[in-house]
């Protein structure tokens, strides 16, 4: 039940400018594929020689984004094990002798996108530059009343959430404004835990969550949650 839609950035100049010098890069942070794509729009990115060129680096937030930029032949030098963007900023430092000051990080990013990766690698003494790459929109899904009929009559085992904008967008379509329908009524079931945070705080905290940040993490666990002789996912 789709409940976020994802468009082009309204002004992809400022993401175009800093494309254009990515020599000045020593990295590129990606904390979704969807922010990949929208670089792939662009020639100065398409016609960079990745497999050959010392810089910039690439940073991958996860294992699906980095397939993605693997696919397209270029290299993830940074892939963190905790999947999440303080995962990847901390796999970053690492990566960098545990001093990444002064380094220059360019991270293409949505409209919405929490500011966590900027903030550890300011903080760290990092320079950030974070262009619009792409916008993220909410959406009221066709099947909301089929599903919310569903819920009352019982039939829903179990509703699973896998970004905090996806919990946010669907309680803005409710009456109350939250997901309080949920409470008591299904199993909620959370990719991590910003997306925990976001539910709870929304009326609908999670009976199950992924623990490592993954849509098969979260099959896997919810899997775990109905049939226990699986073992925890």
């Amino acid at each position: 039940m789709p409940v976020v839609a994802h468009e082009a950035a309204p002004d992809p100049g400022p993401l175009v400018t800093e494309l254009a010098r990515l020599a000045d890069f020593d990295w590129v942070a990606f904390t979704s594929v969807r922010a990949v794509t929208a670089v792939y729009g662009h020639r100065e990115w398409t016609n960079w020689p990745w497999e050959s060129a010392k810089r910039p680096r690439v940073a991958a937030v996860g294992p699906l984004t980095r397939a993605y930029l693997m696919e397209h032949h270029v290299p993830v030098a940074v892939c963190p094990a905790q999947a999440g963007a303080v995962g990847l900023a901390l796999a970053l430092i690492k990566a960098e002798g545990s001093t990444i000051a002064g380094r220059l990080v360019l991270w293409p990013r949505s409209d919405i996108a929490r500011p966590d990766l900027r903030d550890l690698l300011v903080a760290a003494q990092a320079r950030v530059v974070d262009p619009v790459a792409y916008c993220t929109r909410a959406v009221r899904p066709a099947g909301l009343p089929e599903f919310l009929n569903h819920l009352d009559a019982g039939l829903v085992d179990a509703v699973t959430f896998l970004s905090p904008s996806g919990a946010e967008n669907l309680a803005a379509v409710m009456e109350d404004g939250t997901l309080s329908v949920l409470a008591g009524r299904t199993i909620v079931a959370s990719v991590g835990p910003t997306t925990s945070a976001a539910l709870t705080r929304l009326g609908a905290a999670p009976a199950v969550e992924s623990r490592d940040r993954t849509a098969h993490g979260l099959a896997a666990a919810l899997l775990s949650y109905f049939d226990p002789s699986r073992g925890p996912a």
